[in-house]
């Protein structure tokens, strides 16, 4: 160990520092590639990068003995836990005290042209402190509402550095002494920025891994659940209806003429006629519903603890609510309408009896002309409008024209 020279612990330093960062970086490399957005990524490279180059500084200034007129680490150290508090604060989705701490940032930073070295150091540690502290809160706050471990390891970091800096500044101020003091600092700096690497780090692999695990139950589109999130969030009403022999309904919805509005107007139209379907689906749903897209236009509708009547009442306003919104394009209007089913089950028939008849309900909807709804109920077929009455719906069908 007596070998080890100054020099030689600032090289190692420097170069466990260099290869943390560029961890950061090929995380930022693969996930650059990825459909699912990151908050904060961008400034969070920022700040790794910065933290870098201060090191640098920091390094050239004790190790090569280069003079230089402004104590660049310490404007350094500033900079880079306001950037830390900026990258915490959106990826927390926050924008509070950006402002005010950005003016304290400003003139912290613009202090080392008036002050000696021992009161800019006295000042770098209280910025530093103030800023970590505040970007622990958001950490802190995004952790416990998005319930993720890795935002709490950056707040453990904001916590050593509330802990170490008093004690630094206490080493300078009470017992005068320079070198222990920046000895103190230049530790819980390293170890703090270790914290905040590995939290990161930590807390965008398991937002990841739970987006992968959500997108096998959703729809990526309309953010919707698919097919199997629906048979997973029915598991609970169904049983309950099969004990209870409670009512279930469905509607089965397809979008009228949907193929001639990619052709005519392209694909990108249809993403939106999609994505305004599904808008109005989880506006009008309670919260008990569960609303799925089931295929490329089309969309179920699971409603517990509801008979055929209402399933009914609900779907017509559905259908209402879509056709009086047109989409417009190049000023032209295009009109959108629905095709819907209603089925209605009791006890423990199940989802797929439920869906088979929602849809068959459906295609007799479409055949009748569109824009309306059709029902498949166990009684005799009863026809409400002249429209339905010119073509013959199946056994147990009913039809509700526009």
């Amino acid at each position: 160990m007596d070998l080890i020279t100054t020099r030689d612990w600032t090289i190692i330093f420097f170069g466990l520092i260099f290869m943390i960062t560029c961890a950061h970086m090929l995380v930022v490399y693969v996930l650059s590639g990825s459909s699912i957005p990151t908050p904060g990524l961008g400034l969070y490279t920022v700040y790794f990068m910065a933290v870098l180059l201060g090191w640098i500084a920091y390094t050239l200034k004790q190790v090569a003995d280069i003079p230089m007129t402004v104590d660049v680490p310490s404007v350094a150290a500033i900079l880079n836990a306001f950037i830390f508090f900026l990258a915490a604060s959106e990826r927390a989705g926050s924008s509070a005290g950006r402002i005010v701490l950005g003016v304290l940032c400003t003139a912290a930073s613009l202090c080392v042209f008036f002050l000696p070295a021992q009161q800019m150091f006295m000042v770098q540690t209280l910025a530093a402190t103030v800023f970590f502290t505040c970007a622990g809160i958001a950490c802190l706050r995004r952790g416990l509402l998005k319930g993720n471990s890795g935002d709490y390891i950056s707040t453990c970091a904001a916590l050593l550095m509330l802990i170490g800096m008093p004690i630094a500044l206490y080493q300078l101020a009470g017992a005068g002494d320079y070198q222990g003091a920046q000895a103190i600092a230049f530790g819980t700096h390293s170890i703090a920025f270790v914290l905040v690497a590995t939290g990161f780090l930590a807390s965008v692999a398991i937002e990841y891994q739970q987006q992968l695990s959500s997108l096998a139950t959703q729809d990526p589109l309309t953010r919707l659940l698919n097919r199997r999130g629906l048979e997973q969030a029915l598991q609970l009403s169904l049983v309950q209806a099969a004990r209870q022999q409670l009512p279930s309904a469905a509607i089965m919805i397809d979008i009228d003429q949907f193929g001639e509005i990619n052709r005519s107007f392209g694909p990108e139209l249809g993403d939106r006629v999609i994505r305004r379907v599904a808008e109005v689906l989880q506006q009008l749903s309670r919260g008990g519903d569960v609303v799925a897209r089931t295929g490329g236009d089309e969309f179920l509708l699971v409603l517990p603890q509801t008979n055929a009547e209402g399933a009914r009442m609900l779907a017509e306003r559905i259908r209402e609510l879509v056709a009086e919104r047109p989409m417009v394009i190049a000023n032209n209007r295009v009109p959108v309408t629905l095709s819907m089913g209603v089925a209605s089950i009791v006890g423990a028939e199940g989802l797929d009896k439920l869906s088979q008849d929602a849809d068959r309900a459906m295609a007799l909807a479409k055949r009748a002309g569109g824009n309306r709804v059709a029902s498949v109920e166990n009684r005799p077929v009863h026809l409400t409008t002249q429209a339905a009455q010119a073509r013959p719906p199946q056994a147990g069908a009913a039809t509700h024209d526009a």
